[in-house]
């Protein structure tokens, strides 16, 4: 079905006088499994233009309805395209059925989107055919060896053959599970996870990756740590949650902390994620996952040496991780796949996951005082969650669009929203109540709102401006000059240091003065492609950017430029520096922890 056109359509948001005084566009857009947005800008002129101001990924297909025909068709040039007309994002998925070579398992359906790697989809072929995690495959079709990649023609036909030692052996378990033994008698699985544990195996120190999985269980943590003791258990969850109380879905089914194979609860646990490991994901990077012992149920990280100070990898979403925060010693992820996952910073291992949202996470702030998460979606609502017990207590509307930015205000109790919408929203901890709404704050979007200090705040949107809001008042104090030349993406404060920074879809990085608002520096070409995130040490003696170029980049306060981390294969869509490990948040689905307390020396 495509959406209807005419004043239904355009009542979700009218343009502003001087929004359409300049021309702009209002498009309807609607993205996989979300609600209609409103996108306003500038006619494009090509189509490499439109998908930039849509956000629209390269493998994602964008759509028109052609109201002649009554079906969508895809968008081939601008001319298809009018003020007020709807859109749709499309994300194209790939199919294949495979067959194990013993008839057991018979044309299988293997489903991946856009991004899956070939180790990811060799993992999915693996488990569909029944054999132990880990087996090498071969596929065949007909006598023709075929190799593993994403670019598999579509609903092709495939025989899966395991590659076995010379003497080994496929049986099979009661639960119709197949094993793999060597020589020796031991399973194939067993052997690799002897290999990985012996300290002989790997050279040098290791960096493993943190596949959420139904094997792998959260450790409750030592008492009076993180913020005021350990975390709750999740069989004891429930809490008044303002949608049924939706709360933690925890690494498996029915999971109850150091405890497998217990009861579902009923209460505020949300059903497991299923299939975690096997998640497509836009181009992870190469490594060996963990690899699970089906005979014990623990996973063991395998070790990879290529990125210098990549210590970990945080995987199990399901699309592009978009924000982070953490609060106390836990980190909180949100995703294009509308959950937030949950994860231990001792030790980086999963925990949980809470979903809620209808819509993309786009943003969240947390306050250890009153023990309280927040986040801001697409779905144009903020869910408060409690770190008590991990569940949804009460959702805050008032935005007419999707939420880009929080921020909570220290020494108020007070949070900041800004919006599509073009509004930033004043909303008192309290009493979860709103108390002031700036409307029209900017032309366009509010894509940032950060506390330049005790009594101000400052802004920025796709209009190119940064804005400067007393607090006393919720007035605006000033408009900083000179703008960026496109639209200011993310915004970094170094408090003691007395300055700001500015990030810019332009390439650009601005250093700003915070006691005289004026910039002294900009770095033009700081990325290749657009700068998106941006973050600073605890010292503030390091800034890092990152870029939809998919690398991140640690400058100094003069913005030289000191190092490169790179490993990504997407965009990078948040930072966040915790103490000697920054994380970075990426379009490839990955959250990558790195080490850089060496970049701490002046």
């Amino acid at each position: 079905a495509f959406c209807a056109q005419g004043p239904s359509v355009r009542a979700l948001a009218p343009m502003s006088a001087a929004v359409a005084a300049v021309g702009y566009w209002s498009l309807f857009v609607q993205y996989p499994n979300h609600e209609l947005v409103l996108r306003e800008l500038l006619p494009p002129q090509s189509l490499s233009e439109l998908r930039d101001a849509l956000e629209v990924f390269d493998d994602q297909h964008l759509l028109v309805a052609d109201e002649l025909r009554g079906e969508l068709t895809p968008v081939e040039r601008i001319a298809q395209l009018r003020d007020g007309v709807c859109l749709h994002v499309a994300v194209p998925r790939r199919r294949i059925y495979v067959t194990r070579h013993d008839g057991i398992v018979r044309q299988k359906a293997i489903v991946w989107y856009p991004g899956a790697g070939a180790e990811q989809i060799e993992g999915a072929i693996v488990k569909a055919c029944g054999f132990p995690i880990g087996t090498p495959v071969e596929l065949l079709d007909g006598q023709d060896a075929v190799v593993i990649s994403a670019t598999i023609p579509n609903e092709t036909s495939l025989t899966v053959v395991p590659l076995l030692p010379e003497g080994a052996s496929v049986g099979y378990r009661a639960n119709g599970g197949s094993v793999a033994t060597s020589g020796s008698g031991r399973p194939d699985h067993v052997e690799r996870r002897r290999q990985l544990e012996s300290p002989r195996t790997r050279g040098g120190p290791s960096r493993s990756a943190t596949t959420p999985s139904g094997a792998r269980l959260a450790k409750p943590r030592a008492a009076g740590s993180g913020f005021g003791g350990s975390l709750p258990r999740c069989a004891h969850g429930s809490g008044s949650g303002d949608s049924g109380g939706s709360g933690v879905a925890s690494a498996s089914a029915g999971l109850v902390y150091g405890q497998r194979g217990a009861a579902p609860h009923n209460g505020s646990i949300g059903s497991a994620p299923v299939g975690r490991t096997g998640s497509p994901s836009r181009g992870s990077a190469p490594l060996d996952v963990p690899i699970a012992d089906s005979a014990s149920g623990h996973a063991i990280s395998g070790s990879f040496a290529r990125d210098e100070h990549c210590v970990h990898i945080l995987m199990g979403h399901g699309g592009p991780v978009l924000s982070l925060c953490t609060v106390g010693d836990v980190l909180f992820s949100g995703s294009q796949d509308c959950n937030i996952m949950i994860w231990d910073l001792n030790n980086f291992q999963y925990i949980g996951t809470l979903p809620g949202h209808t819509g993309v996470v786009k943003c969240m702030a947390a306050t250890l005082a009153r023990k309280m998460l927040c986040s801001g979606s697409q779905d144009k609502t903020i869910r408060i969650w409690s770190l008590e017990t991990f569940s949804s207590t009460k959702t805050l509307t008032g935005h007419t669009s999707e939420v880009n930015s929080l921020a909570i205000f220290d020494g108020m109790d007070i949070l900041l929203s800004g919006g599509e919408d073009r509004s930033v929203r004043v909303w008192d901890l309290s009493s979860l109540c709103q108390l002031a709404s700036l409307e029209q704050a900017h032309l366009s979007g509010v894509f940032a709102v950060r506390q330049l200090d005790a009594g101000q705040f400052i802004s920025a949107g796709r209009d190119r401006t940064l804005k400067v809001w007393l607090s006393s008042t919720w007035q605006l104090r000033s408009t900083l000059s000179p703008p960026h030349f496109d639209c200011v993406s993310d915004l970094a404060v170094a408090p003691r240091s007395g300055l700001f920074y500015s990030a810019s879809r332009d390439r650009s990085i601005r250093k700003w003065d915070a006691s005289n608002l004026e910039s002294d520096l900009q770095l033009t070409n700081a990325h290749s492609d657009w700068a998106m995130s941006l973050a600073i040490s605890p010292s503030e003696l390091s800034l890092f950017s990152g870029s939809r170029d998919s690398v991140v980049k640690v400058w100094d306060q003069n913005l030289n430029c000191r190092d490169v981390l790179s490993g990504h294969r997407g965009g990078i869509s948040a930072l966040l520096c915790v103490e000697n490990n920054l994380f970075s948040a990426s379009h490839d689905r990955t959250v990558r922890v790195w080490r850089v307390d060496q970049f701490e020396h002046a």
